[in-house]
């Protein structure tokens, strides 16, 4: 077995077909095939069932994690001998879960190809929970971005800390060119939206009493994630959004405030505290600086 068939093998998972596998790797069907077929053959196993496309079998799927791993151990004992301080090469597997996939993963991935540009990144779902860090455990993925505090122990971390706020209204409303009390809501038609990048109502009346204010009763409250910028720019009402949500919406026309609070993140970056590969390195940098920042 060598770097040649773990490469082969993966290709398959990852497309689903010997055909789309040989695209990528720009190779014939043939030649893919017969190193998935020679692959079998030392490990005296069938790794896919064939049918209308490739699926892993139980052994197959098996062999992902210590594959992914492998490789990831090849790369890095050739980087090792090689000057690897601009990255030129290499990949990177981020495991994150659905809420986070945009923000804040969007702006960390594209702060980090703009210094690496070189390098290869996968973004994989995973679980909430315990089973993103079965993930993480296997060697599917190198990093992991999910809940804090952990569902697991024994991982390296990087907590988040604090998200800041902005306030977002619609077009043409009038607010002072200053960032704004929470306090000011009281006044203003506001949406309630519970989901992750916005603000519920729940949030809402926790930042607020904290400043000894009661509670707010927003005009509308919806859980489509897809509505909420379209109510705002409609002139529906404001909410709270944060990070790339904000940004959206300000491109569009929004008027945007930043608040004078800010929350708990409630997520954090997590590894394994043996040896990262140089581009995995480097992206722990740039979120350790984000969390200073």
């Amino acid at each position: 077995m060598d770097r040649r068939h773990l490469v082969h093998f993966l290709a398959v998972v990852d497309e689903g077909s010997i055909s789309a596998a040989a695209r990528r790797l720009g190779l014939s069907q043939p030649s893919v095939s017969q190193t998935i077929h020679e692959l079998e053959r030392e490990l005296e196993c069938t790794l896919f069932t064939r049918g209308r496309g490739m699926s892993a079998t139980s052994n197959g799927r098996a062999l992902i994690g210590p594959a992914r791993s492998a490789l990831r151990a090849l790369d890095t004992a050739r980087w090792a001998i090689e000057d690897v301080s601009e990255l030129k090469s290499g990949e990177l597997d981020i495991g994150s879960v659905v809420n986070l996939a945009v923000d804040p993963l969007v702006d960390l991935v594209k702060r980090y190809r703009a210094r690496h540009p070189g390098v290869t990144i996968h973004i994989r779902r995973v679980h909430v929970g315990a089973r993103g860090f079965d993930d993480l455990a296997r060697g599917h993925v190198e990093l992991l971005l999910t809940e804090y505090p952990p569902a697991a122990t024994g991982y390296q971390e990087v907590p988040f800390g604090e998200r800041p706020l902005v306030a977002v209204f619609p077009p043409g409303t009038p607010l002072a060119d200053r960032p704004m009390r929470i306090e000011e809501l009281a006044d203003r038609d506001v949406i309630s939206a519970p989901f992750p990048g916005a603000i519920g109502r729940a949030h809402m009346n926790r930042l607020l009493a904290a400043r000894g204010l009661g509670n707010l009763v927003p005009v509308l409250e919806t859980a489509h994630r897809h509505a909420v910028i379209p109510l705002i720019l409609a002139g529906v009402g404001g909410t709270i959004l944060h990070g790339t949500e904000a940004d959206l919406a300000a491109r569009l026309g929004a008027v945007v405030r930043p608040l004078d609070v800010s929350l708990p993140t409630g997520h954090a970056l997590y590894y394994r505290s043996d040896e990262l590969s140089p581009a995995a390195r480097a992206f722990v940098a740039l979120v350790r600086e984000s969390t200073v920042a």
